[in-house]
């Protein structure tokens, strides 16, 4: 049957089948889509005989209600609190997300067991770019500066007296010192990163020979002339100072040699030379410990300053030959 549905058709309907009853036209009515369900002949009373008036129906109990309907305590105006089906007729509400009901989720493959320890996570160890056995023989050697300090020049004495010349003063035989001081430049730019922590094992090192108050420690990026100080970028505000003269300065730098080829603050030989001199000016002698090898060094310098290897294969001979 097409088209709309209309109180004639019913009656039609009715006429055709003999119907004569008040539950017979429900019944047909809500076969053609008119009205509610339709009623089931076996909940309805017997009729009476004679008078064809209807029969009161009995109560419909809870346990005879279609289970295809909603229960008055379910909602089904609104969508995801029920999981019965709505009916035609209702308006479906969406809910958020974060107030509906989340369906259990079950893994397909279990998880993976946790660390049985911290022991499994912990850090590997440090290893140096210096040899520990020697590290302190080294820095000895490069940062000590000779006086003539030492015990007394026997044989040079015994030379001066043979030849009958007085002894204005002692001769003494050379002393290698630490107590004029060492000035440590470490920088602390994008190509140094990877030695961050060998920078702080030789300030350690270079501390405990020179002592701590022998010990001045200034960083800077790439180069000292734009801004050194003894802490973050917030200390250098003032240009970089020379330390006092004769004290040994340290410069734990790649010398611009190192890190990205594009690098855009990468130092530049001007600028490196412009801080040499500064240093020998003031009455210091630099030196630098490089973390690469020797063949990588820029060739500007090795005749500017000392430059030393900064790996396993420097021993104390090979620094003996560069301290200045």
């Amino acid at each position: 049957m097409t088209g709309e549905i209309w109180l004639g058709d019913v009656v039609r309907a009715a006429r055709a089948l003999g119907a004569g009853s008040p539950a017979e036209y429900g019944r047909i009515a809500a076969l053609l889509g008119m009205g509610g369900r339709p009623a089931d002949p076996r909940r309805a009373g017997p009729e009476p005989p004679g008078d064809g008036a209807p029969a009161r129906q009995a109560p419909a109990r809870e346990d005879d209600e279609d289970p295809a309907l909603p229960r008055p305590a379910d909602d089904p105006s609104v969508f995801g609190r029920s999981r019965r089906p709505a009916r035609a007729d209702t308006v479906n509400v969406l809910v958020p997300v974060q107030d509906a009901e989340r369906p259990a989720l079950h893994w397909a493959t279990p998880s993976l067991p946790r660390p049985g320890g911290r022991d499994r996570a912990r850090r590997p160890p440090h290893l140096s770019l210096l040899a520990p056995r020697s590290t302190a023989a080294l820095l000895s050697m490069v940062l000590s500066r000779v006086t003539d300090e030492g015990e007394l020049d026997v044989e040079r004495a015994t030379e001066e007296l043979a030849h009958a010349r007085p002894l204005s003063d002692l001769p003494r035989l050379p002393l290698p010192t630490l107590r004029y001081g060492v000035q440590i430049l470490a920088d602390t730019s994008g190509a140094m990163e990877p030695f961050a922590r060998d920078v702080e094992e030789v300030v350690g090192q270079v501390r405990a020979l020179a002592g701590i108050t022998g010990t001045q420690v200034l960083r800077f990026a790439d180069v000292p002339l734009r801004g050194a100080g003894p802490g973050s970028r917030v200390t250098w505000r003032r240009p970089y100072r020379p330390p006092r003269p004769r004290v040994r300065v340290l410069i734990l730098s790649d010398l611009g040699a190192g890190g990205p080829a594009m690098n855009p603050w990468r130092a530049t030989e001007q600028e490196w030379r412009a801080t040499i001199d500064m240093i020998r000016q003031r009455g210091c002698e630099p030196v630098a410990l490089v973390p690469l090898p020797e063949r990588y060094h820029p060739r500007w310098a090795r005749g500017l300053l000392p430059t030393l290897a900064w790996d396993r294969g420097t021993t104390v001979g090979k620094a003996s030959g560069v301290r200045p």
